[in-house]
């Protein structure tokens, strides 16, 4: 599960009528209630639902750190400040209900009782919609996973590349492609197995998931043909991930006992590029690199 950063929070729309409480009693209106239901009905991705969520309790309660931990992963607001105070309440409320995830709110100060209720009755908004979300994502890991590797696939990758385009184009982030081709599979295949094959595409989809930040996304895109999404991504962050790679392999007594190696062609991304137009760019440059490699 992706961190959301702050700048996320702010930016969201939300009407003063909506974040209206009265002082001396923090229950939510009926109203109230309606109108954080449509919000939180506004999409099944869990990364939305649950930064629209924060959203709320921001402005119902105050500012948190919200950190929410579950089978699928981790939520995260991603800043890394430390508080005096943190607290924890485990989803669903009720002992008679199988435990859905846990979440935390993190602050410098201690949650009065007053906030404590309010926030009770915003997780019994959120439950029933977490539940839809989460169910949402274990199928989409199922329709976006690569089985062999256990990282994302083709289909995954042409969305999750049309969406970080999107994002770098709204908030001028960069962006950079890294396209690994492995160098000499087929006669890894053809000497070895295609058993042998396949475990060396697991050590390297592995390697790949290691070495990446947290922002970052791996893909294989089929037979030994992987990608990385590096957001934000320049060229310092593409020799890290090739520094940090080379050391991996060398580590890895399964790869370099067969002299493996992998070749990485590069494209970062400018304003106007489509997805098409950024992976041409990487694949000529990774076969310019294979044709070099190959004639030294």
């Amino acid at each position: 599960m992706e961190a959301t950063n702050n700048s996320a929070l702010s930016t969201y729309p939300c009407s003063d009528k909506l974040f209206t409480l009265i002082s001396n009693d923090p229950t939510l209106t009926s109203e109230n209630r309606f109108e954080c239901l449509e919000l939180l009905q506004e999409s099944l991705d869990l990364k939305e639902l649950l930064t629209n969520f924060a959203s709320m309790v921001a402005n119902f309660v105050r500012p948190f750190n919200v950190r929410f931990q579950s089978a699928n992963g981790l939520f995260s607001l991603n800043n890394r400040k430390k508080y005096n105070f943190s607290n924890t309440f485990n989803l669903p409320l009720s002992s008679k209900s199988p435990r859905i995830g846990s979440i935390t709110y993190q602050s410098d100060d201690a949650l009065t009782a007053d906030e404590n209720r309010v926030l009770i009755e915003l997780h019994q908004l959120l439950i029933p919609n977490l539940r839809h979300a989460l169910k949402f994502s274990e199928l989409s890991a199922m329709v976006f996973k690569d089985h062999l590797t256990n990282i994302g696939n083709r289909a995954y990758y042409d969305e999750s590349l049309q969406r970080a385009i999107e994002q770098s184009s709204r908030g001028h982030q960069s962006l950079s492609l890294m396209v690994f081709d492995i160098d000499d599979f087929k006669i890894i295949n053809d000497n070895f197995g295609h058993l042998k094959g396949d475990q060396v595409l697991q050590h390297f989809a592995a390697i790949l998931t290691k070495i990446v930040r947290t922002s970052d996304m791996v893909f294989r895109l089929g037979g030994d043909e992987f990608t990385l999404i590096l957001q934000p991504g320049d060229q310092q962050s593409v020799d890290k991930i090739n520094e940090r790679l080379l050391t991996e392999i060398a580590n890895t007594l399964f790869l370099s006992n067969l002299n493996f190696s992998a070749s990485a062609g590069v494209a970062h991304w400018q304003m106007g590029e489509d997805a098409n137009a950024l992976f041409a760019i990487a694949d000529r440059n990774l076969y310019s690199v294979k044709r070099n490699s190959s004639s030294s």
